[in-house]
C-alpha cells in the first residue's frame, strides 16, 4: 500500500471516504466493497482519511483515537491510503469545492461512503448532493447502509463506550477483531503511544505478539481484581 500525504492522486481510483478511526465491521464492509469495485472497474483502490482527526480540530485537541495512524496503516489493504490534512482552510471548503477536490485532484471515478456521510463547511453536503456532483464529473457514488449486530449499531462511538467500561468482548463483536495497541519495548519497559485510546486501568487477559522491539497487545477480557488468583489462565 502506498501512503500519500496530500496532493494529487497518481491515478484514477475507487475511493472510500471516512474517519476510519475504529476500522470496525462497518468500515471493513465499505473497504471490501472498494477493493471489489476497483477490481471490476480495473482501477486503483484507495481510502481517504483526515489528519488530524476532525474531532481534534473542532472539539478536543486532546482527543485520542481508537487506533493510531500507524496501527490503521497495518489494518488497511488497499493500493493507496490518502492522508488529507485537516486545517482551517480545508474545513472552510464548501460542499461543491470538496466534490471538485474528490473528482479532480483525487481522480475518483467511484466514491463509496456510509449512508450518514456529511461533508463541506457546516456539514451542508449529504449523499444526495454527492451523487449529483458525481454525475457532473462523469463519476459514480455508492452508499452503504449502517450495519448492526444484535440491535447494536456498529459505530466508533459505541465501541469507545464499551472499551471505556472494560467490555472487551462486546467491543470485539463490533470490531471483528480484538482491540489492540502497538508499541515498543525500550530499556526493558513497554511504551505505548501517548495519542492512543486505551481501556481503563485494571487487569486484563491479553495476547502479546512481539517482533524485535515492536509489540502488539490484544486486549481480550477485563478481570476484576478480586477474581484473580495464581491459578487463573
Amino acid at each position: 500500500m502506498t501512503i500519500i500525504n496530500g496532493g494529487v492522486m497518481p491515478e484514477a481510483c475507487v475511493l472510500a471516504i471516512g474517519k476510519f478511526e475504529g476500522m470496525h465491521l462497518g468500515h471493513q464492509a465499505l473497504l471490501t466493497q472498494v477493493a471489489q469495485q476497483a477490481g471490476l472497474m480495473q482501477l486503483a483502490s484507495a481510502a481517504m482519511v483526515f489528519d488530524p482527526h476532525p474531532y481534534n480540530f473542532f472539539n478536543d485537541p486532546g482527543y485520542k483515537p481508537l487506533f493510531t495512524n500507524y496501527e490503521r496503516n497495518h489494518l488497511l489493504d488497499l493500493d493507496y491510503l490518502y492522508y488529507c490534512h485537516f486545517d482551517k482552510n480545508f474545513a472552510a471548503l464548501s460542499a461543491e469545492d470538496f466534490c471538485k477536490f474528490l473528482f479532480v485532484d483525487c481522480k475518483a471515478k467511484l466514491v463509496i461512503v456510509g449512508e450518514n456521510y456529511r461533508f463541506g463547511k457546516g456539514r451542508t453536503g449529504d449523499t444526495t448532493f454527492l451523487y449529483n456532483e458525481a454525475m457532473r464529473y462523469g463519476a459514480e457514488v455508492q452508499i452503504l447502509p449502517t450495519q448492526n449486530i444484535n440491535n447494536n449499531v456498529i459505530s466508533t462511538s459505541n465501541i469507545r463506550n464499551l472499551i471505556a467500561k472494560g467490555k472487551l468482548r462486546e467491543a470485539r463483536q463490533l470490531l471483528g477483531f480484538p482491540f489492540f495497541a502497538m508499541g515498543v519495548i525500550k530499556n526493558n519497559a513497554l511504551h505505548l503511544p501517548d495519542d492512543k485510546f486505551l481501556p481503563p486501568a485494571g487487569a486484563y487477559k491479553t495476547n502479546t505478539i512481539t517482533d524485535g522491539e515492536n509489540v502488539k497487545i490484544e486486549f481480550l477480557e477485563f478481570w476484576d481484581f478480586y477474581k484473580i488468583t495464581p491459578f487463573d489462565e
